[in-house]
């Protein structure tokens, strides 16, 4: 009767051991495939505030440049002229185009868009890493209760701040 009892304990592990492996096998083809990467499960964003919002955005490698675009929506109910952004990297570095837009600005009409291209020429990235962005924009407001009669550029000046978290891609 002793050896019915050490049989039936057999089974029971030999099951469960299998179970086991299967599940280890599982575990693995997972790990393999990058699944459990954390810079996999961080979510690229760009935000600004709701009215005027910063809609597609991409960080690429062009050469041995650095390029990052992204989209200003202006939803503010008037119409803007964009006069500089500025960038800061996670190193601190600050990439600012306030003088290399026209000079007259940027206009971006109530409920249209405009892509930003900026060179960020000192970033040394690699494709695949995550890069974490402080944004900043300066606008004037066209408004006509703001600045009565006169242009956009006697307006004015609002800062906008907000954040970009993009993956270095190459330029395709």
């Amino acid at each position: 009767m002793g050896s019915k009892k050490g049989q039936a304990a057999m089974e029971y592990l030999m099951t469960y051991g299998w179970a086991l492996v299967a599940l280890v096998v599982v575990i693995a083809a997972l790990m393999a495939t990058g699944a459990f990467n954390p810079s996999y499960l961080i979510a690229e964003e760009c935000t600004l505030q709701p009215d005027l919002s910063c809609g597609g955005h991409l960080l690429y490698l062009d050469g041995g440049q650095t390029i990052l675009k992204f989209e200003v929506n202006n939803g503010l109910g008037y119409d803007i002229e964009l006069v500089g952004v500025a960038i800061t990297t996670a190193d601190g570095e600050v990439y600012d185009t306030y003088a290399s837009l026209d000079p007259a600005g940027i206009d971006i009409a109530q409920g249209t868009s405009k892509v930003v291209e900026m060179e960020l020429s000192s970033l040394k990235a690699i494709k695949g890493e995550i890069q974490r962005m402080k944004l900043s924009l300066v606008y004037r407001s066209c408004a006509p209760e703001v600045i009565g009669s006169g242009s956009c550029s006697s307006g004015p000046e609002h800062t906008v701040s907000g954040r970009i978290v993009a993956r270095v891609e190459e330029k395709t």
